[in-house]
């Protein structure tokens, strides 16, 4: 890809593998990979010079402080946040996580956040796995604080990464591990772009010590200027190689640096304390106590509610209707797809890394009945859109395991639909899902209760007490937090938001793909897009939709619209029109909220009031990932959305653009120049 907002252009690993099974890359400078010694290294280096494995055992709860029989200051400040620089192969990662889990109470949690201009290929990741897992046997073989079974333990996080390896995509890339006690944040791209757009506080930095005299695309420069925005109090950074000016800037960054034995006899590392009295140590992350309300049982609210509840908390689910899933996300199924763009603009990050997180989310109910992420193939509109994509195409050269531009033929032979006559984009990792099993799936799990048939009227109270009035006349509550993620009803309980949520109305159709025209109906391998979209279901129905009517709050289903759905799916290709029979037609109508800008609008409102709505009709690409979004900004850890991209999403951009218009208009009047 070009250089564009997300930090392209992205560029994979090139592996060259030796005869003893290891392999060097330029770009890693043979650094990271699976090697004898390798994680006996990361352990000197990065887990002994960060002292983890004392941090990793202390109790969350506790004062770091204090410890019975312990001087103030003397125990080592906490640790469940961690910023690399680097993550090769990400043996530092399984070998930090595997320590974390043998270690740390079973109510810890860990963020470790990475950075990678490089990231290696997918289709490389089983020759390496299994090279590494070699490596680790021999590391853990006599390792005495690891137990016997330890090799075992490593190879299922292995799996668990690769199983979940990002797209091939800039931008940040959570996943997690360990249901949900691990959070990864793999931030592919330019460090120089991204490093800036991390959103948190470290408590511990894993450095190699190259830089301005080394490899120049390494990440270690930029993390080191960011070191006083990124740093916690007590964080501690460990350096793989000594070089002089990585001890000027630690030191210039309030670090005090000592000089440790390396790895190797003739390798000095590095390994730095910033200067903070323990008074300023504190548990890592601010964690307020008591239930949390979540004010709509669709998409959005489901998706936070399962994030607050993977980091503990307890959540109480409001839902205005008879079942979950009521509104938008209650349809037979719909799209997980990304929306390529020049300048790779906020809904391209959102939808691109969205969908992934969501992918990742979803791997247990991948089953082809409930989801599946088989590609998904989206046709130019026209003879302009085809220029204009691409020449999209051309500049941005995506890469082939993220996004493809196929000719028509190339997209007949993926489908088997014969008269597709456009060209188009195809996203092999995309895919569909059937919300309304999914939510159910979700909501069931310990700790989230679902309060049916209670419509929401009013907030009363204020932070850490608010209270829920719902219209049959009761008060829930207290909750320390309530989110509202109510659709387009969210204006009504959030009135500065009232002005910026339309409610659009949306009709999907279905029926079966044979009928009395059909002979051998025409069933489509993938779903494909264009002005609609068509989605042929292991049921053995075509879902196609869908009509798309601002400010249009009636929910009959009606037929013009079934009408107008035809008309879309003739549009893909004629051939998966004609089967339907016009009397076997079924459909659905239900209200999107959506906003001026298109994009959804997720944050906090006021202190202890958040909100989750807009998302329109791309609620199910990214909705998982920005529940994940909230769930951090609630908890105070580092956020899996980069700072610039959440900063668009604000529930305050709308007034604050309504406030600059209104002055620039008012200086114009009397005759000054606008700002």
């Amino acid at each position: 890809m070009t250089p564009i907002a997300g930090g392209g252009p992205l560029v994979p690993a090139e592996l060259a593998w030796r005869d003893d099974g290891t392999v060097h890359s330029e770009a890693f400078g043979g650094l990271d990979f699976p090697r004898a010694g390798a994680f006996a290294e990361s352990e000197h280096v990065f887990l002994a010079g960060n002292d983890l494995y004392a941090r990793f055992a202390q109790d969350p709860g506790q004062d770091p402080g204090q410890e019975q029989g312990q001087a103030q200051g003397q125990k080592p400040y906490q640790c469940n946040r961690i910023l690399e620089a680097g993550f090769g192969t990400g043996g530092n990662f399984l070998a930090t996580a595997l320590l974390f889990l043998e270690l740390a109470p079973p109510q810890a949690t860990l963020d470790f956040v990475s950075l990678e201009a490089h990231p290696v290929a997918a289709v490389d990741l089983p020759r390496l796995g299994s090279a590494q897992q070699r490596a680790a046997q021999q590391w853990l073989a006599d390792h005495p604080r690891f137990p016997i079974d330890a090799h075992e333990r490593f190879v299922d996080l292995q799996s668990a990464l690769h199983a979940q390896w990002p797209d091939p995509v800039p931008g940040f890339h959570r996943r997690l591990f360990a249901d949900g006690r691990i959070r990864l944040t793999l931030v592919w791209g330019d460090p120089a772009i991204q490093t800036p757009r991390i959103d948190g506080r470290f408590d511990a930095f894993y450095l190699d010590g190259y830089g301005p005299d080394g490899n120049p695309e390494s990440p270690q420069e930029p993390v080191i200027q960011q070191l006083g925005r990124l740093s916690a109090p007590g964080a501690t950074a460990a350096v793989a190689h000594a070089a002089p000016w990585v001890r000027e800037r630690l030191t210039a960054a309030g670090f005090v640096v000592q000089q440790p034995p390396g790895f190797a006899r003739d390798e000095a590392m590095l390994s730095a304390r910033r200067h903070d009295g323990p008074e300023a140590s504190g548990v890592a992350s601010r964690r307020t106590e008591g239930p949390v309300a979540i004010l709509g049982a669709g998409m959005a609210g489901t998706t936070v509610a399962r994030a607050l509840n993977r980091r503990g908390r307890e959540v109480v689910v409001f839902e205005a209707g008879s079942a979950p899933a009521g509104g938008g996300s209650g349809n037979p199924a719909g799209l997980v797809a990304p929306v390529i763009s020049r300048d790779w603009n906020r809904l391209s990050q959102l939808t691109a890394t969205g969908m992934g997180f969501m992918r990742a989310e979803l791997a247990e109910l991948v089953d082809g009945e409930t989801a599946a992420f088989d590609g998904v193939i989206k046709l130019a509109r026209s003879e302009r859109h085809v220029a204009r994509q691409a020449g999209i195409a051309a500049e941005l050269q995506p890469d082939p395991g993220f996004a493809q531009w196929c000719e028509a033929a190339s997209l007949r032979g993926l489908t088997g639909v014969t008269d597709i006559d456009s060209p188009g984009w195809y996203f092999p990792t995309a895919g569909w899902l059937r919300p309304r099993p999914v939510i159910a799936h979700w909501l069931a799990a310990p700790g989230i209760e679902t309060r049916l048939d209670r419509s929401v009227q009013r907030l009363l109270g204020a932070a850490g007490a608010w209270r829920v009035q719902t219209t049959d006349g009761r008060t829930h509550g207290p909750f320390a937090e309530v989110i509202v993620a109510a659709g387009p009803s969210s204006g009504a309980l959030i009135e500065a938001l009232r002005p910026w949520i339309e409610p659009c109305r949306g009709q999907v159709s279905w029926g079966r793909h044979g009928g009395e025209r059909s002979g051998d109906p025409v069933v489509s391998r993938r779903p494909l897009m264009r002005e609609g979209y068509a989605l042929d279901l292991p049921s053995g129905e075509r879902l196609f939709g869908a009509s798309f009517l601002p400010g249009d709050t009636e929910l009959a289903v009606r037929e013009d619209e079934h009408e107008g759905n035809r008309h879309r799916l003739a549009a893909i290709a004629p051939s998966l029109e004609l089967p339907l029979s016009r009397d076997g037609l079924q459909g659905r109508a239900s209200l999107r909220a959506t906003t001026p800008d298109r994009l959804p609008i997720v944050g906090q409102v006021a202190d202890g009031l958040w909100v989750s709505t807009g998302h329109g009709a791309r609620g199910l690409t990214w909705s998982a990932w920005l529940g994940e979004y909230l769930a951090a900004q609630i908890e105070q850890t580092p956020s899996p959305l980069p700072r610039d991209l959440a900063e668009g999403l604000r529930p305050q951009r709308f007034d604050e653009r309504a406030a600059h218009k209104q002055a620039r208009q008012a200086g114009n009047r009397c005759g000054r120049r606008p700002d």
